[in-house]
């Protein structure tokens, strides 16, 4: 027999799917389903980025190591953006929204601040910056991790694209 959740156990069960605290951002999932609904109004851009290298990374840092690498490149406190996991534990999405006190965002500001934070521990990721054109996640989504496909292919890693 099957424990019925109570309205409380319920919603910590959903915020524990919904979050990644070891990278502290939103899972996929959570990011889609809760997130994007509330902001997709409001967001300006779509900043998709792949970490380069990643099995290099956990060798060299192991996995414990890289997640608090990520955490910290993550977690940096801006009012005007939401980071989400992708797919895996080195692909994310970042929606941009204009800060009402600080006015227009700069999505390349962004990128360049979170790319000098992998930096710092020897780390890169490959970034795409698209502007938000519909209100279905996908499809703001799907040109980024394209282009960021092809500067892997090409071999530009460690590069930013708009």
């Amino acid at each position: 027999m099957t424990k019925k959740l109570n309205k409380t156990q319920l919603q910590e069960l959903v915020n524990s799917l919904a979050w990644n605290d070891e990278y502290g951002c939103y899972t996929r999932q959570g990011f889609e389903k809760l997130i994007w609904p509330t902001i997709a109004d409001k967001a300006k851009w779509i900043i998709y980025f792949d970490i380069d290298e990643m099995g290099k990374l956990n060798e060299a840092h192991t996995h414990a190591g890289v997640n608090v690498i990520i955490k910290k490149c993550l977690t940096m406190r801006a009012s005007d953006f939401t980071t989400g996991q992708r797919y895996s534990g080195d692909e994310f999405i970042v929606a941009i929204t204009d800060d009402p006190e600080r006015g227009e965002s700069n999505p390349l500001e962004l990128c360049m601040r979170l790319q000098e934070g992998l930096r710092e521990h020897d780390a890169s990721a490959t970034f795409a910056i698209v502007p938000v054109v519909s209100d279905r996640l996908a499809e703001n989504v799907e040109p980024a991790v394209q282009i960021v496909e092809a500067a892997k292919l090409e071999n530009r890693r460690g590069t930013i694209t708009v």
